[in-house]
């Protein structure tokens, strides 16, 4: 089996409910230790306590959330997304976003609309909780504890140096079997995309290996 990590989008879209009887994932699904569990969940509602993270009413799965509005998702949307929801649900992906909201979320888990970032600048032009000091080093141990958890064959990481600086402090990162595409700036969502959806592609039709010949172990923008 694989994990995936992809960064969250700042565009979110909460119009898809979960079905009622759905598979929905909890933070026990994918992390055995009861103190990291509740780090992760204390630190989700001491930023979604924060008015300015504009919480909505709304639950959806984090894939929905993120996918249909991101930038970086945008290639997947058009051309696999029914596809890769549903290898989700039924194979043996493990597929998570870091977020500046839930800090880390699996695709499967419910979720709603907010405001949060791991980038400074950003936060203060936005006037939205920066949140990267309060993950500190709680989100490279939940990492850690997540791939230690599934033992996977392949760790793939696709996000913005705000985020990928998490992974880059994870002890799995030093293994062989992680690899990364790295974006910066505005233009980082849509470096990425292709990329994405060429990985995607690549899981669906089986052809992984092609994935890893064509890219080297971190690609940077």
């Amino acid at each position: 089996m694989i994990i995936v990590i992809t960064s969250c989008s700042a565009s979110k879209d909460d119009s898809i409910p979960v079905p009622n009887g759905s598979r929905s994932t909890q933070p026990s699904h994918y992390l055995d230790d009861e103190d990291l569990i509740s780090r992760l969940l204390n630190v989700r509602k001491r930023i979604f306590q924060d008015p300015r993270s504009r919480v909505g009413t709304k639950t959806t799965y984090a894939f929905d959330l993120y996918v249909r509005a991101g930038n970086a998702y945008r290639d997947v949307r058009e051309d696999n997304y029914q596809r890769l929801k549903s290898a989700i649900i039924s194979s043996d992906i493990e597929w998570f976003f870091i977020s500046g909201g839930y800090g880390i979320v699996h695709a499967l888990e419910v979720a709603k609309r907010y405001q949060a970032t791991f980038n400074r600048s950003i936060a203060y032009q936005k006037k939205i909780p920066f949140t990267a000091d309060l993950w500190g080093t709680t989100l490279p141990s939940l990492c850690d504890a997540i791939v230690s958890k599934f033992n996977p064959e392949w760790v793939y990481v696709f996000g913005s140096r705000d985020y990928t600086s998490f992974i880059k402090r994870t002890d799995f990162w030093k293994a062989n079997n992680a690899r990364m595409f790295e974006s910066t700036g505005s233009a980082g969502p849509f470096w990425l995309s292709p990329k994405l959806n060429d990985f995607v592609n690549s899981i669906l039709d089986d052809t992984l290996n092609r994935f890893n010949r064509k890219y080297s172990r971190f690609v940077k923008q």
